[in-house]
């Protein structure tokens, strides 16, 4: 059993899978509490599926660039999930990856302040690295990538999750963190 997470985005996602199909899905739109209800959000829809953390071998999970508290939140339940059982297997992959899915797209998360995380994917191979950006850039971003074919996707609009997650699972798109150590969030806004 796969159980992939998301908490990075003002949304909160769980979809869980096995022998590479979607066996539920959870998704609760416009969260800015994640921190408040992720817990009794997991327990319910495991419950839901007659299932423990215990029960479950392997996470996938986003690790930001997204709101600093949401990659937080996830980051570190899986993370101390790892610490008490080394076994569990863990899998990451970018906010930004995740959301454009194999398509020809220009990635784009509102990260406030007239700001954008940004990247472009082809293929799921990276045209432009992931970047903090400001509006007249994204309009650059655009004029230079939409005559080639490219699509705009903002902030997990008209995402298919489901489809996007078992895309990059079957690409080995997301990426296996073996050590505690080596799992962390991306970060890219500075404070100052």
């Amino acid at each position: 059993m796969k159980l992939f997470i998301d908490t990075t985005n003002w949304k909160l996602i769980f979809i869980l899978i096995k022998d590479e199909q979607i066996i539920d899905q959870f998704l609760l739109d416009n969260t800015k509490k994640i921190s408040d209800i992720f817990f009794d959000s997991l327990n319910l829809f495991l419950k839901r599926n007659n299932l423990t953390l215990k029960m479950l071998n392997d996470f996938y999970l986003t690790i930001g660039p997204g709101s600093y508290t949401g990659v937080r939140i996830g980051l570190s339940m899986v993370k101390t999930l790892k610490v008490l059982n080394p076994q569990i297997n863990v899998f990451v992959v970018d906010s930004l990856k995740f959301q454009a899915g194999n398509e020809n797209k220009i990635s784009l998360i509102n990260a406030r302040s007239n700001k954008f995380y940004a990247s472009v994917l082809s293929d799921y191979k990276i045209k432009e690295a992931i970047q903090l950006i400001n509006q007249d850039q994204v309009d650059t971003l655009f004029e230079q990538y939409v005559q080639k074919g490219y699509i705009q996707v903002i902030d997990y609009q008209n995402v298919d999750f489901g489809l996007n997650v078992l895309d990059l699972i079957k690409h080995n798109q997301f990426v296996l963190i073996e050590k505690v150590e080596d799992l962390k969030p991306i970060y890219i806004k500075n404070f100052i």
